[in-house]
């Protein structure tokens, strides 16, 4: 670069109205970080020729780099209006406007790059990003797939793909789709995100077994090979979060996942140096809290009173999240901590972020939903290091030491269900603040239901619809004539659909029954709970902020006590409030008291007064706070 910088020098000093040597020294200028510099001389390029399009987008990318974003949309509009048939001017531009968080302008910018030349596979590749990263993923999959035909050379077509068909569920084709990028170009990452593909929806328990195993096969089989992934947030991207729902034990798979991660790149067992040789701290506990979900989303609604109300007197309170939170939870949190952390998307820097805290304990609200939580948990960044219910798995990661639950919601012989150690609340883990509910809320005409049916709603997501819910909803179908149920569609459309489709087997035409009711607002979501009969929750992976909702509604939840804390976190509130009618031991207990509930208006008038009398017992509990102090000193005792 630096002798190409000296040539364009060269001949600008023989002829200092050369455009082209001008452009290209500005060019050379970007390349050696001088971009300010750059621009300069593009600019008087432009001076010198200013119908030349090409400069125009030229001075456009370097003002984008620059965060200069509305003189660079000024410059790429100019390139297109002195040609139309530009397509580099519109393919700049869509990228502009995506990085400025405007989708709708970059797809309108891509398609008018298509129209001129429909060969461009890098547009169809971003076009299709776009799409997928706002719902739109069958749309996305038709754009990398013509990406793939123009150029079946490159592999990012076929890996995006893949991406998309995993969004979708459609585990198999995801696998063919990595395939296909593998054989043009081998990745370790790709292998570690093949090997961890697993559908959204289960067909049955048959499938679920077949899954598992060829899940555990397929990760074995790397273990055995020499692996490297420099950036696994970047090049491997991805979490078990789908295990959770098969209603199995996950420790084994969990730390097999871990272990490979682990192989194939040691540095994320990073041990911070004030972690070396742990020491008690000797003044107030330094604390942390990491959540990239610390806004209006379920884990800041669990964690947000506990966060706020923890004894500064003896704590330091840290929140480490993400950027851009900006609602009313997020505020709430971050203006009740001592310090907030914002964290970088790059996992080095966030990692060294958290180091120059020198924590005593860091607390994860969740690991297993998003990535970069996921990958920073391997490190070592405090003495002690525990998570909680916010994803209700365990982890496998060797550098987890607490898994914070509650003896509401823990069977008895829970403790082998953890890599972690597992600690015992004696409350839940959350000081959950009593729902807002609004004042007028929708009826069931707002929502296309009848009022002469027996209204069973079961507002839970697709993805925890487990085979077993087939046959709650046949038995309650089947018992009650009258009976309806109701569904919320999942946040991929094809969700609900295989759900819909596994259940037609074992419904039969009683599958006209079931009602799939849009996406809706939070308020919306809390009416259509008001209106039902009945609340069902979903076996193996019960509810949480939903039953909350409803409880606050004065609403019976039927739930099934499971196996694993994230199939008795509705039985728990139960437990808190000394209640348990609504409880069942099996499906056909489930199915019994969910019937007489939906028919007998009597009986489910007086649960709905004994919950409305001891709800009181479940929301703001005084005593969440002290337990969970209480565990923290405990933990800090722990190192000795």
């Amino acid at each position: 670069m630096r002798e190409a910088q000296e040539i364009y020098i060269d001949i600008l000093r023989e002829e200092p109205r050369n455009a082209d040597a001008l452009n290209l020294l500005g060019a050379v200028l970007v390349q050696l970080g001088q971009a300010e510099k750059a621009v300069d001389h593009m600019r008087r390029a432009i001076q010198i020729q200013p119908k030349r399009a090409p400069y125009h987008v030229n001075l456009g990318v370097t003002l984008q780099d620059l965060g200069r974003f509305d003189q660079a949309q000024a410059a790429f509009e100019q390139a297109i209006k002195l040609d139309k048939h530009f397509a580099d001017a519109y393919y700049n531009l869509a990228k502009l406007f995506k990085q400025m968080e405007l989708p709708e302008a970059a797809l309108l910018a891509y398609e008018q790059v298509l129209s001129i030349d429909p060969k461009r596979a890098d547009a169809l590749i971003n076009m299709g990003n776009i799409l997928f990263d706002h719902g739109g993923v069958e749309d996305s999959l038709q754009c990398f797939a013509k990406a793939a035909e123009i150029n079946p050379k490159i592999s990012r077509p076929f890996i995006n793909m893949g991406n998309s068909y995993r969004r979708l569920g459609e585990d198999q084709k995801a696998i063919d789709a990595y395939d296909r990028a593998l054989g043009i170009i081998f990745h370790d990452g790709l292998r570690i995100k093949r090997a961890t593909t697993l559908p959204v929806v289960c067909r049955s328990w048959e499938h679920i077994e077949e899954v598992r195993a060829g899940f555990e096969d397929r990760l074995r089989r790397l273990l055995k090979d020499d692996l490297k992934v420099t950036d696994p947030l970047l090049e491997t991207s991805t979490t078990n979060f789908f295990l959770a729902y098969h209603a199995l034990p996950d420790r084994e798979l969990q730390e097999l996942t871990a272990a490979v991660h682990l192989k194939s790149n040691p540095d994320l067992g990073y041990v911070a140096p004030h972690c070396r040789i742990p020491t008690p701290p000797s003044g107030k506990i330094k604390l942390g809290f990491v959540s990239a979900y610390f806004r209006r989303h379920s884990i800041g609604r669990l964690m947000q009173a506990v966060i706020a109300e923890i004894s500064r007197e003896e704590f330091e309170v840290i929140v480490i999240t993400q950027a851009g939170q900006r609602d009313p939870i997020a505020r709430k949190i971050n203006e009740s901590a001592d310090q907030v952390v914002m964290l970088s998307p790059e996992l080095d820097d966030a990692r060294q972020s958290i180091v120059e805290l020198e924590l005593d304990i860091l607390f994860y609200a969740d690991i297993g939903m998003d990535v970069r939580s996921y990958f920073l948990a391997f490190a070592r960044l405090a003495p002690v290091q525990c998570v909680t219910w916010g994803h209700p798995d365990t982890t496998g990661i060797p550098n987890i030491d607490f898994f914070v639950s509650s003896e509401l919601i823990e069977p008895e012989d829970a403790e082998g269900h953890y890599s972690e150690e597992l600690y015992r609340l004696k409350s839940l883990p959350t000081k959950y603040p009593f729902p807002e509910i609004p004042e007028a809320l929708k009826d069931r005409t707002d929502f296309g239901i009848e009022d002469d049916v027996h209204v069973y709603l079961c507002p839970q997501s697709a993805i925890k619809m487990h085979p077993e819910i087939d046959v709650l909803f046949s038995g309650i179908l089947e018992k009650d004539p009258a009976a309806i149920i109701v569904m919320v569609e999942g946040a991929v459309c094809a969700w609900t659909s295989q759900v819909l489709d596994r259940m037609g087997k074992v419904l039969g035409d009683n599958i006209g029954r079931i009602k799939v009711v849009p996406r809706m607002p939070p308020e919306d979501f809390i009416a259509l709970q008001s209106v039902a009969d009945v609340i069902l929750d979903t076996p193996h992976f019960s509810g949480g902020n939903t039953t909350f909702e409803a409880i606050a509604l004065g609403k019976a939840i039927v739930t099934l006590d499971g196996a694993f804390m994230r199939g008795r976190v509705s039985a728990g509130m139960y437990r808190q409030m000394e209640l348990m009618e609504c409880v069942a031991n099996d499906l056909d207990g489930y199915i019994k008291v969910a019937v007489k509930l939906g028919a007998d208006p009597d009986f489910r008038a007086s649960i709905e007064k004994s919950i409305e009398e001891k709800r009181g017992l479940l929301f703001d509990d005084p005593e969440v706070v002290p337990e969970f102090e209480k565990f923290f000193h405990w933990s800090i005792g722990q190192l000795g």
